[in-house]
Parts: C-alpha cells; sequence; structure tokens
C-alpha cells in the first residue's frame, strides 16, 4: 500500500476479504460492513480484521431473497406466464463470485486470485462481474493446471522468508538481505498480503548461496559506512534536529535503513 500500512482502501480491503468492490461498496451502503475510521477514507487494520469472519454472511444477506412462491395462475393464463422472464435472483444463483467459486473448484481464494493474475482462469463473463453457470462448467479440468502453477502455499514475506533462509543456509539473514534480493530481482513476489510482498518457498530454496552472502555483506558494509541521524548529530556535536534540517538543505538524504553516508556527513562539519 502507498500510505498506512495498516489501513485499507476499498480496494485492498475487498481483495484481502475475497469478494469483489462491488460487493463491498453494497455492503457498506446496506450497513453490513461498518464505513471508514480513517478520514472518512480508509479503514483501519483494526477495524478490517473483525470482517472476515463474518464474509460468509455478509455475502448471503448480498443475495436477493426468494420471494415466496405465488399461488397457481390460472389455466387461461398458464401460457402467457410460462413464458415470463427468469427473476433477477434466479439468474444470480446461476452465477458465481469469487467467494463460490473457490468453493466450487476446491481452491483457497488467494489460489483462485493468482490463477486470475496468470490468466488461468477467465474473468467474469456477466455484466454482474460474476462467472456464469457455463464458464464455470469449463472450469474443473483446469484445477490440476492451476494448482501446479499458483502451488499449495500463499509464500513467505520478508521476515518470515529471512528465516527460512537462516535455517537453510546457516547464514544471519535478515528481512532487509530479502528485500536487497527482491531489488537485485533475484527473487520475484509472488502474492501480497496486506500490501507486503510474498515469495514463493521453492524460489527462495532456488536461490544461490552466494548470492544471499553478498547482500548479507552488503548490509554489513553499508552499515559500517553509514551513520543514523543521532549517530551523525553526535559526530558533528549537534542536535539531531540541526543535523537533519542541514542535511536536508544541503540534499543530503538518507540511504537504507534511513542512515547517512559517514563521508556524506563529515563533509557538513563546516556548516
Amino acid at each position: 500500500m502507498s500510505q498506512n500500512r495498516a489501513d485499507f482502501g476499498p480496494v485492498q480491503l475487498a481483495r484481502w476479504l475475497g469478494i469483489e468492490e462491488s460487493q463491498l461498496r453494497r455492503a457498506q451502503n446496506r450497513g453490513l460492513i461498518p464505513p471508514p475510521d480513517i478520514d472518512d477514507k480508509r479503514w483501519s487494520y483494526t477495524l478490517a480484521k473483525t470482517l472476515p469472519d463474518r464474509v460468509e454472511d455478509i455475502v448471503a444477506a448480498l443475495e436477493p431473497k426468494q420471494e415466496p412462491a405465488a399461488p397457481a395462475a390460472p389455466a387461461a393464463d398458464a401460457g402467457s406466464r410460462s413464458a415470463a422472464p427468469r427473476a433477477r435472483g434466479a439468474q444470480r444463483r446461476e452465477t458465481f463470485g469469487p467467494v463460490q467459486l473457490s468453493r466450487h473448484l476446491g481452491l483457497k481464494t488467494w489460489q483462485l486470485q493468482r490463477a486470475r493474475e496468470r490468466g488461468l482462469v477467465p474473468e467474469p463473463d456477466t455484466e454482474q462481474k460474476r462467472w456464469s453457470k457455463e464458464l464455470v462448467e469449463t472450469l474443473p479440468d483446469r484445477v490440476e493446471e492451476i494448482l501446479a502453477a499458483v502451488g499449495d502455499h500463499p509464500g513467505l514475506g520478508s521476515e518470515k522468508a529471512a528465516e527460512h533462509l537462516a535455517q537453510r543456509t546457516g547464514l544471519e539473514v535478515e528481512r532487509a538481505d530479502v528485500q536487497l534480493l527482491a531489488e537485485r530481482s533475484l527473487l520475484r513476489p509472488v502474492g501480497d498480503f496486506r500490501g507486503w510482498p510474498l515469495y514463493a518457498i521453492e524460489d527462495l530454496d532456488a536461490l544461490d548461496p552466494a548470492a544471499v552472502t553478498a547482500a548479507i555483506s552488503d548490509r554489513h558494509a553499508w552499515i559500517e559506512a553509514s551513520l543514523s541521524s543521532e549517530e551523525a548529530a553526535q559526530l558533528l556535536g549537534w542536535p539531531v534536529g540541526k543535523f537533519e534540517v542541514t542535511a536536508e538543505r544541503n540534499g543530503l538524504t538518507p540511504g537504507r535503513f534511513g542512515r547517512y553516508a559517514r563521508s556524506a556527513v563529515e563533509g557538513l562539519s563546516a556548516q
């Protein structure tokens, strides 16, 4: 997420809950989902985490209620009534949203989402942005291919990925090392969780240990050659505020971990 990673816009919240954005809007309009609690625009994680257990009830509540069966029509009207179009609710029951389609295919919602991203599942084909019964009937034969492509594990965040690499290599791997490997295109995210990238276990296991070692070495080298704001201020004998203002005025910006190159900091001593 581009803003606070602990909050959600409507697109992110809908995806996180495994529903369509249109369903989220309708649920919000009906009071099934509380309004955003951050600037009337975004939902906090504290509020959002109360919703996943209610998704099934929310989706069910959005389905049109089935009306009681009408009395049998007189024989004279039978022909005209038989030609009446199907009720909208009946049409909707013959289509599938992402939650229903995932269950129908025996997939998890994240597996369906990744399959869609990879073009393994076609996009909804109805005006309601749902999958028609006819299209869904063509999908069960693709499940094996989908599972082979997306796997059975959603992936690991950078912190868990670092722990996994540390166990595999015996090296002291940190989250920043995983992020650097991704920046160098040696790791490719396979998905995300609340805006944070996820990495496949298979890709982590396929990494060359030398590449992991190089990332760790680069981290140590930068820390040795750089200073935090507090360290830089102490070196110059300034308050932290004076250092940060002076650094900004001189175009000095922090690098990785919010640290400043020591050589650049020393160049400010004449200020």
